[in-house]
């Protein structure tokens, strides 16, 4: 219970190891602001940003990482951001 109220990571989830499997999709060059924490005790959530070569198809991307989180990790609810790798002004936002 206390782990949802203070929307702590799952415990077992290694979170480097997550990134990395992330980064590994064809085309990402970049896995940043990736949140995983526990929304209920049934449910665990993600957030995070992809950044991406030119040209890759998002969409793809998309498919590849959300089958990932819910096949590999048990995520099945998550928000993902993919951006081109041209993009800038993301890294700067501070919270």
């Amino acid at each position: 219970m206390i782990r949802i109220l203070v929307q702590a990571a799952p415990e077992g989830l290694d979170l480097d190891e997550l990134r990395k499997r992330l980064a590994a999709i064809d085309g990402v060059v970049d896995v940043h602001d990736l949140h995983v924490w526990t929304l209920t005790s049934d449910m665990n959530v993600a957030s995070v940003h992809l950044m991406t070569r030119d040209g890759v198809d998002h969409h793809t991307v998309l498919d590849f990482a959300k089958d990932l989180l819910d096949d590999q990790f048990g995520i099945e609810h998550a928000t993902l951001q993919v951006e081109p790798d041209t993009h800038q002004g993301c890294t700067e936002v501070t919270w």
